[in-house]
């Protein structure tokens, strides 16, 4: 039966994890020659890379951020007269839309990259 560190560390790692990691999280916090503060720290900095690397709620927040960045970028390019400190020197209309094609296209591209990483690590961990 876990104790109460343990059952909250195994908290942090996602749920197809959990039962495969629950021996090695207790033999690492329990063993007489560990530090149990750099034990610790190495089992939240396993339980969140498991958790970037899982497909779910991760993908739609990613998407979601890198819109904001896009909205929050578009911004600062079409007020020029308020942020003179961003403001991209543009002689032209096109120069500007090409600007916003490109950073919509970056953030896309890399957002559709993401899915297909975490959707190719899905699929091998089924097989």
């Amino acid at each position: 039966m876990p104790d109460r560190l343990t059952s909250l560390l195994l908290k942090l790692y996602p749920e197809e994890c959990r039962q495969s990691s629950a021996p090695q999280i207790e033999a690492d916090l329990y063993h007489p020659c560990a530090n149990r503060f750099l034990a610790i720290f190495d089992i939240v900095r396993t339980a969140l890379f498991h958790r970037a690397s899982s497909p779910g709620p991760y993908v739609w927040l990613a998407s979601i951020i890198l819109a904001a960045l896009v909205v929050a970028a578009s911004g600062t390019v079409t007020l020029q007269s308020a942020y003179r400190l961003l403001q991209p020197k543009l002689n032209t209309a096109a120069e500007l839309y090409a600007l916003l094609f490109f950073a919509v296209f970056i953030v896309i591209l890399s957002v559709l990259l993401l899915a297909i990483n975490w959707l190719q690590k899905c699929s091998k961990s089924k097989a």
